[in-house]
């Protein structure tokens, strides 16, 4: 099989695989057997509360006991990890991208908008006396106590990547301009970059004209369906990278067919992982 024919077919298989699996439920009587999911929480002293965090460990972490890993850290846990994880596993068994260790961040109660917000972005678009954001406080947990949590207990390499899905996508963003070198690749889906006169944009174009050149990948997708604004952000978004050149930073972007704004996710996290697999095979030569 050629390798565009193997993409199709592993880009196929993965979103069936999706499907397949949030379809399935689970009978209220049995217990969780697998093991290498743990679910677990950690005290966070920047953000004064309990953080849940559910860890995805590859199959046979537990055997080979000298083998290291990267990171995906994944908002929006328990919606956005366990289909991350399937698909991830599908592409490694498949050589495509490495093995990795899946860290899912579900929200507190009520606090998605305020966690994933960018400090200089309201948190209602449709309200001018809403609260600004509190992005650059997750962030720094994340950075100071979730990381160093997981690099001290997990095997890893220390290569770390971050996925974010609509609000998520903002903060994924957001990283990229407030920590660059956090995260070595970001995944960024279905985000309204279109807030306030397209301001997150804006933000992107100034940061990579005075940055010298990252070492790092960014993957965004919109879904075809989506609002005008989003697909008119999306398109903006891409103006601004070609602006700044591929040499500032390796990216991919996908307008994902048919997909609207609670789906693209979905589909296209498979889209993302093959543009990533082919980032690393290139800069791997």
């Amino acid at each position: 099989m050629n390798p565009g024919k193997r993409f199709s077919f592993l880009l196929t298989l993965a979103a069936i695989l999706s499907v397949n699996i949030q379809s399935q439920e689970t009978p209220t009587n049995s217990k969780p057997v697998d093991k290498s999911i743990v679910d677990t929480k950690i005290a966070s002293a920047i953000m004064g509360e309990d953080r849940r965090v559910i860890i995805h460990l590859p199959r046979n972490y537990a055997e080979d006991v000298e083998q290291k890993y990267p990171v995906m850290y994944v908002l929006d846990g328990t919606s956005q990890d366990q289909h991350t994880t399937d698909k991830m596993t599908v592409f490694s068994d498949a050589g495509l991208i490495p093995k990795a260790i899946v860290v899912g961040l579900p929200n507190t109660s009520g606090n998605r908008e305020r966690d994933q917000t960018p400090p200089f972005m309201r948190r209602n678009v449709d309200d001018a006396n809403s609260a600004f954001g509190a992005a650059d406080k997750f962030l720094s947990f994340i950075e100071k106590e979730l990381i160093p949590y997981i690099e001290k207990n997990y095997r890893t390499t220390g290569y770390r990547t971050l996925s974010g899905n609509s609000r998520g996508g903002l903060f994924v963003l957001y990283s990229l301009i407030e920590k660059p070198d956090l995260f070595q690749a970001r995944f960024c889906f279905s985000a309204p970059v279109w807030r306030f006169d397209n301001l997150m944009v804006s933000r992107v174009e100034k940061f990579l004209s005075s940055s010298v050149r990252l070492n790092s990948f960014l993957f965004f997708s919109v879904g075809e369906k989506e609002t005008e604004q989003m697909v008119g952000g999306f398109d903006k978004l891409i103006e601004a990278l070609k602006k700044a050149g591929g040499k500032k930073i390796k990216w991919a972007s996908y307008r994902t067919p048919h997909a609207i704004h609670q789906d693209n996710v979905l589909i296209s996290t498979s889209k993302g992982l093959a543009e990533w697999g082919k980032y690393l095979s290139e800069n791997r030569k």
